[in-house]
């Protein structure tokens, strides 16, 4: 038997020392590549909403640490109400996804024990070499949740066209869409938007449509409009998903307002930006206050947590979504 020299062993050992970090580097970047795919990170949304379904959360590809949220608060997944109550979860009607930050946000329709009406799931995850280092999650069951709009029937349909776009579209950059992001939140900042003229407006799903107090305004979807009206929350997180390919831009922001009672026996938040629109819901309250024929929601102090989304091609604003989620007066966010 022939005996290695100790010069031939240390020249294996060198040989491997060299040859590890060359094999551990190509194993990250091909974990990191796989993880920024857009293909791989639908898949990881399709992995939550399952996961979801089979009320088995430990089966997610989660980071040693994670965060996560359920409607504004901090939770481990497994102590979360959406993998306790949700049944079914259909494939996300809208799926914005961001190959860069390796992120994504999707929205889509849920049932949830034996209960026949749907509600809306919205969600924001973040991938790190192939885990979840990031969950966001909410989910409106009503009307009240946001404020004033709401469908889970609507929902499907108005976001299909959004997501499948012209395909001789004019694509934006990513600094331009990260510019129209930080405006959202800005009222100060003069970026001038155009806005098409089938900009679709929609908030949690719904084709927003203003009957008036009285209810004799127009029955038509409002359009989107890009003004000074707009709030302002220098914290917002302006840029968390930038989709290049369809133009989505996903944001989050903090909107104080002031839920009031409507038409009807409807309620409606009207952020504190929109003061005219305020003062004529005052008004309008304490003129129906006095007839005394109706019962009113007494006017309360919100705060609106609003994952906003815009979608910008062509150089014009082609979509502007509002879902909100109301909680009380001065909230924060537990993601700034």
């Amino acid at each position: 038997m022939r005996i290695p020299s100790i010069f031939n062993l240390l020249l294996f050992s060198l040989c491997l020392a060299v040859a590890a970090p060359s094999a551990a580097a190509a194993v990250a970047s091909e974990r990191s590549t796989h993880a920024t795919s857009r293909e791989h990170l639908k898949d990881i949304v399709t992995q939550i909403l399952h996961s979801m379904e089979t009320h088995n959360s430990h089966v997610l590809p989660l980071a040693t640490v994670y965060k996560a949220t359920e409607n504004g608060h901090g939770a481990s997944l497994a102590m979360m109400t959406l993998w306790r109550t949700i049944v079914k979860a259909e494939s996300p009607s809208m799926l914005a996804i961001d190959t860069i930050q390796g992120s994504a946000y999707f929205a889509t329709t849920v049932s949830e024990g034996n209960s026949k009406a749907e509600a809306v799931l919205r969600g924001r995850v973040k991938v790190v070499d192939g885990r979840i280092t990031e969950l966001e999650l909410f989910i409106n069951r009503t009307r009240g949740d946001d404020g004033y709009a709401f469908s889970s029937t609507e929902l499907a349909d108005n976001f299909k066209v959004l997501m499948s776009p012209p395909k001789n579209r004019v694509k934006a950059s990513r600094a331009k869409l990260e510019a129209i992001g930080a405006a959202a939140w800005d009222s100060s900042d003069n970026l001038s938007v155009s806005v098409s003229d089938t900009c679709q407006f929609t908030e949690v799903g719904w084709k927003i449509i203003d009957t008036g107090v009285y209810g004799n305004e127009s029955s038509s979807p409002l359009t989107c409009s890009w003004g000074t009206t707009r709030p302002t929350d220098l914290t917002a997180r302006t840029s968390l998903v930038i989709d290049e390919e369809l133009g989505f831009i996903v944001t989050s922001g903090l909107t104080q307002g002031k839920v009031y009672p409507y038409y009807g026996d409807i309620s409606t938040f009207i952020p504190d930006s929109m003061s005219a629109p305020q003062k004529a819901q005052e008004a309008w309250f304490n003129e129906v206050k006095k007839q005394g024929n109706l019962t009113l929601v007494a006017p309360t102090e919100a705060t609106g947590e609003n994952l906003e989304v815009l979608q910008f091609f062509n150089d014009k604003l082609q979509a502007l979504q509002f879902n909100v989620l109301l909680s009380g007066p001065n909230m924060t966010s537990s993601w700034v």
